[in-house]
């Protein structure tokens, strides 16, 4: 094996000449933080959805930092997007960033980032609408939502902390 020099498409495109500019989205843009908290009542049903955040459909996100009391029995809750009610409040990927996280234990100190717990890091610089597959920014907003397969048996609360990067 030899040593090498390995740039990223950053500092790849920053040498070039002439300069060839990055989106902002990816290097650059303004990072943002949206932190919000739901209540999960014991009487709920599966299939819960609860609305954490509104999100631009050109944002990037690039932490979801997930909090919780613990929610006795609890065990399958999914992080994803939804439209938002003025555009039928529908699913659009339910579980885009996350897919069967357990709320049984809580989490009070440190944290689940659940970003790309589904989408792997090679979505890293994708976008809102790009992770979810559309071919072109429809320019909405969606819903951040919370959705519990598997309720629990108990009162608690789920907080999101969303680090995401915009172009403004």
């Amino acid at each position: 094996m030899a040593v090498v020099n390995t740039k990223s498409t950053s500092v790849t495109n920053a040498d070039a000449t002439p300069l060839v500019r990055v989106n902002a989205i990816v290097n650059g843009g303004h990072l943002k933080n949206a932190v919000e908290t739901v209540a999960v009542a014991s009487g709920d049903d599966d299939g819960s959805v609860y609305r954490v955040l509104r999100l631009h459909s050109s944002c990037r996100i690039s932490r979801i930092e997930v909090l919780n009391s613990a929610i006795t029995n609890g065990t399958d809750y999914d992080i994803g997007l939804y439209q938002t009610a003025e555009n039928g409040g529908t699913e659009a990927d339910k579980d885009v960033f996350a897919d069967g996280i357990s709320m049984a234990t809580a989490r009070t100190t440190g944290s689940y980032n659940a970003a790309f717990a589904t989408l792997g890091i090679a979505n890293i610089k994708k976008t809102l609408w790009e992770v979810l597959g559309l071919s072109e920014d429809p320019n909405r907003y969606y819903d951040l939502c919370v959705t519990a397969n598997t309720v629990g048996s108990a009162d608690g609360t789920v907080s999101l902390s969303v680090d995401y990067a915009t172009n403004s």
